[in-house]
């Protein structure tokens, strides 16, 4: 899981700079039924974009700023992130999933190494995204991940990075957003 973390962060990373370099006004990759695919590795959207991965489509659906969320606040200096998404696996089996897999990144606070962070764990929730669980095949949900990010921060993106079972790397998924 560490291993994961830390690939995840390197990869968020690189590709900051290129997203950064991509038009963030429509979706980035190929559409197909409303449905975006990546193109040359990468796929960018905005709220509502539904990206197909090699497991399944999801959608950031809404992101909100809350002052608390069911009894927890944010560090001095942070603000808290409320992202909902949802996930439909269309793989051939039950998945493997984390509140890890995705992950924010912020974007105008210039282009540091620890620009980004991973979702809240508060398993005793029943909207936050569990910190690991099974989505059967077929089925969709429906969960919030919270995020505690830099108070002045303002320009932020979820990604998704697909891994395989044999720890390599595939496409990287973006939703781009502006408080």
């Amino acid at each position: 899981m560490k291993l994961r973390k830390k690939l995840v962060a390197c990869v968020a990373v690189m590709m900051m700079a290129c997203m950064m370099l991509s038009s963030c006004g429509s979706p980035s990759g190929t559409t197909v039924n409303n449905v975006v695919k990546a193109v040359d590795g990468q796929a960018d959207g905005e709220i509502g974009t539904t990206f197909r991965t090699a497991f399944f489509d999801y959608s950031v659906d809404s992101v909100a700023y809350p002052s608390e969320y069911e009894g927890y606040t944010p560090s001095e200096g942070m603000q808290l992130l409320d992202v909902v998404i949802t996930i439909k696996n269309t793989f051939g089996e039950a998945l493997p999933m984390f509140n890890s897999d995705f992950q924010i990144q912020w974007h105008d606070l210039g282009d540091g190494d620890e620009d980004y962070d991973f979702g809240i764990e508060m398993d005793s929730s029943s909207t936050i995204m569990p910190s690991e669980y099974s989505l059967a095949k077929g089925d969709s949900c429906t969960y919030h991940i919270l995020y505690e990010v830099p108070a002045e921060a303002k320009e932020f993106s979820v990604s998704y990075l697909e891994f395989f079972s044999d720890n390599t790397e595939g496409d990287v998924f973006f939703t781009v957003f502006n408080k």
